[in-house]
């Protein structure tokens, strides 16, 4: 690395680069190595990525295994790649969600890890305490990060039928200290947060992350959809109220949540044919529900009723959405028309769609194997600065005189 060039400027430089190449830059010396490493490199290359959307790529569920595909791509109709992981055996891996370029795996309740994409770190999570006495509990997922702990979360709801009805189990693994831990004094609202038909065949039950908070719908219950929210700092379950204007009092209308940049939204379903997209631009801030667009199915004969968004393109004039589970497409938000996005799937079929980010983040609380943040190297070079200046006066004092003791 030339020693003209400012440390500022270098980072700089790197930020701006995909993952790939970045972590080949860190075998050019021990400073880039330390620079890679630190944890505040790895918060501005990431910080980067979402305010520039780049770095992005798709996830994609075949039946026995995972596919990645560019999200910058999606235009050249490129191919999906198979996206081998360390955790596959061959029987369907699921994707229960991402957050800063870390995916949730599982095989089974078994088999549970946390997976960088980028890096091909993998981190095995130990066995959740409630493995045995619930054969035939439903099992809702969620996964995201702790802002406040700078930790990551991966949220078990188990909901079965114990000796008064309706019950639920919570746990919380914690990356941080790479253990579960049982949620207590649970609301008595969450026993009422399974539906077999609603569960089954429409949500798997896997949650929304926005905003510090993990979401999931809870059925009509009488006539009012219910979000069920978890707050991953305070590892509490609260409700959110629907925007007022969201009236899920007929039959044929059906309410489901997502997220887009970090914002909870919540679709309207009419007669599997019309969506409403809401958004809450303010974190649990009800009058803070905005209204982006209506929009209709242009096949009538086909069901609308599955529809998720996955990002916006790089200048925010489209929106990719993921359609009953099968196709992906594009949603001109000027034009109000979607456009289907062709991408070689090789005649594979595919169940689900996770956008992840390109990232850097360590499965550890370690920034990796050179350490370090960036002020740290700043003082550091300095002090080899003064070193070598200390031994250039060295070297000239023996040279010059010639002291006799």
């Amino acid at each position: 690395m030339s020693k003209k060039i400012p440390l500022d400027i270098i980072t700089d430089v790197f930020c701006r680069q995909p993952v790939k190449s970045i972590l080949r830059f860190r075998c050019v010396s021990k400073t880039c190595c330390s620079l890679i490493d630190s944890q505040d490199f790895i918060k501005l290359h990431l910080n980067h990525s979402i305010t520039t959307r780049s770095n992005r790529r798709l996830i994609l569920k075949g039946a026995h295994d995972l596919y990645a595909l560019d999200f910058d791509t999606l235009t050249l109709g490129i191919g999906v790649q198979p996206h081998h992981h360390p955790l596959n055996i061959g029987s369907g891996t699921e994707v229960l969600g991402s957050c800063n370029g870390l995916i949730a795996l599982c095989n089974s309740v078994q088999e549970l890890a946390l997976f960088n994409p980028s890096t091909r770190k993998l981190k095995t999570l130990p066995l959740p305490p409630c493995l045995v006495g619930f054969p035939s509990a439903f099992i809702f997922y969620g996964f995201g990060q702790d802002k406040i702990n700078d930790d990551y979360k991966l949220v078990r709801v188990l909901h079965f039928k114990g000796n008064d009805g309706d019950d639920v189990e919570v746990e919380v693994y914690s990356l941080k200290t790479n253990s579960w831990r049982r949620i207590s004094n649970l609301p008595r609202f969450l026993r009422d947060f399974y539906d077999y038909l609603y569960h089954s065949l429409f949500r798997k039950g896997y949650g929304v992350l926005a905003g510090g908070a993990l979401y999931w719908v809870s059925p009509k219950s009488s006539t009012r959809s219910v979000i069920v929210a978890f707050d991953l700092v305070a590892e509490q379950f609260y409700q959110l109220p629907l925007p007022d204007s969201v009236n899920v009092s007929y039959a044929n209308v059906h309410v489901d949540v997502g997220s887009l940049e970090g914002c909870l939204c919540v679709f309207r379903f009419y007669n599997l044919v019309y969506v409403d997209m809401w958004m809450m631009k303010e974190h649990a801030v009800k009058e803070s529900w905005t209204k982006l667009f209506s929009v209709q199915e242009p096949t009538p004969t086909r069901s609308f009723l599955f529809l998720r968004p996955l990002g916006y393109s790089r200048n925010g004039v489209k929106l990719l959405l993921e359609v009953r589970r099968e196709k992906l497409v594009w949603f001109d938000l000027e034009t109000n028309s979607l456009r289907t996005v062709k991408i070689d799937t090789h005649g594979l079929d595919f169940v689900d769609t996770e956008i992840c980010m390109a990232s850097l983040v360590p499965l550890s609380d370690a920034g990796g194997g050179c350490g370090g943040g960036i002020n740290g190297m700043k003082q550091r070079n300095l002090e080899e600065k003064e070193k070598r200046h200390k031994k250039k006066r060295d070297d000239f004092l023996s040279t010059g005189f010639k002291l006799v003791l």
